[in-house]
């Protein structure tokens, strides 16, 4: 996909003068005056739904479900539309090059950890996939904050396959000299209070926290190591799974909200892409979908994922072929986002 946009590169400089190349990305920076359209699509069974870049003017969406529009002040405006079902937001700066070192963060709860265990070919290695090791894992070789070629486990060191084995393999097929950069900070079973800047979770005492358990809160954690991750080139994108241990509460999108904005704002990312997945159709939480999908319309470039036809191994947690496709569906929504 990389290879048209460098074949016109290529045209256009033969051409010296004369020729011109109007197939430049589709997607602009959020923000400021000007139109930008951005065209995506989701999984099955999520609403339809937009949100307004940060920025100006007034925002359309179409899709799969109800149209939305919002409004805001300023100049310009934005158009967002949404193919098939599923939850877009605005624009971004564009897709990377191919030879970008791509650092994206993993944030959640157990289906972000990952529970069903791999099978042979999950474990399959691409040595321009690294994680930084989640915890001091002896029986798998790895030391807390070093990096490491990605393999299942991500997170903890008994943990399972979660979207972000799968996510990083979508990436980078799509990338083929990109290095991809994997940043895991998903606990299982936490409530979202556990990734608020400044607050300490009533539940804390239930839960501990890598690698020796100091920490008031995990967003400090996040933090710690995202800037590791920066360490080795730019943040372009969170991927978010959680919401079971906050199920049916309309504040964990508020909450949601202000852990997105104060990471983006103490990383210095911008407005880079948040892309939040939907919870187990047949499982306890199914319900709290009607809030997952509200964030594209309260966090400015966010998108929903569907979790539709994925299968459960309990009332909780995908099964492995679940994960497969979540996390490549993931992927297939943060390319979208990235304006690939």
């Amino acid at each position: 996909m990389k290879s048209v946009y460098l074949g016109l590169v290529l045209s256009a400089f033969l051409c010296a003068s004369g020729c011109s190349d109007d197939d430049g990305d589709a997607s602009a920076s959020t923000g400021g005056g000007g139109a930008t359209t951005s065209v995506g699509s989701g999984g099955a069974g999520s609403t339809g739904s937009t949100t307004s870049a940060s920025g100006s003017g007034s925002t359309t969406g179409t899709g799969g479900g109800d149209a939305v529009t919002s409004s805001s002040s300023g100049a310009g405006s934005t158009t967002s539309t949404s193919a098939a079902t599923g939850s877009g937001g605005g624009g971004t700066g564009g897709a990377p090059a191919e030879d970008d070192n791509m650092v994206f963060l993993l944030i959640g709860q157990s289906n972000m950890e990952g529970v069903p265990k791999p099978e042979a070919q999950d474990k399959t290695e691409n040595p321009r996939v690294k994680v930084l090791a989640y915890d001091n894992c002896s029986g798998i070789g790895r030391t807390y904050n070093e990096w490491y070629t990605a393999s299942p486990p991500l997170h903890g060191c008994g943990a399972g396959v979660g979207p972000g084995d799968y996510f990083a393999r979508t990436l980078a097929e799509a990338y083929p000299t990109a290095n991809i950069w994997l940043v895991p900070n998903a606990i299982s079973g936490v409530d979202i209070d556990f990734f608020r800047k400044g607050v300490r979770s009533s539940r804390r005492g239930e839960f501990r926290i890598p690698p020796d358990n100091h920490w008031n809160g995990a967003y400090e954690w996040v933090i710690e190591r995202a800037r590791l991750g920066q360490e080795k080139g730019t943040i372009r994108g969170i991927i978010f799974h959680q919401g079971e241990s906050d199920s049916g509460q309309q504040v964990w999108l508020d909450k949601v909200a202000g852990m997105v904005s104060d990471l983006r704002t103490d990383l210095e990312l911008g407005e880079v892409p948040f892309i939040a997945g939907e919870l187990l159709y047949s499982g306890c939480c199914s319900g709290h979908n009607t809030v997952v999908n509200q964030i594209p319309g309260r966090i400015p470039n966010s998108f929903v994922i569907s979790a539709s036809g994925l299968a459960a191994m309990d009332q909780y947690h995908f099964d492995l072929a679940g994960q497969r496709t979540l996390g490549k569906r993931y992927g297939d929504k943060m390319l979208e986002a990235l304006g690939d």
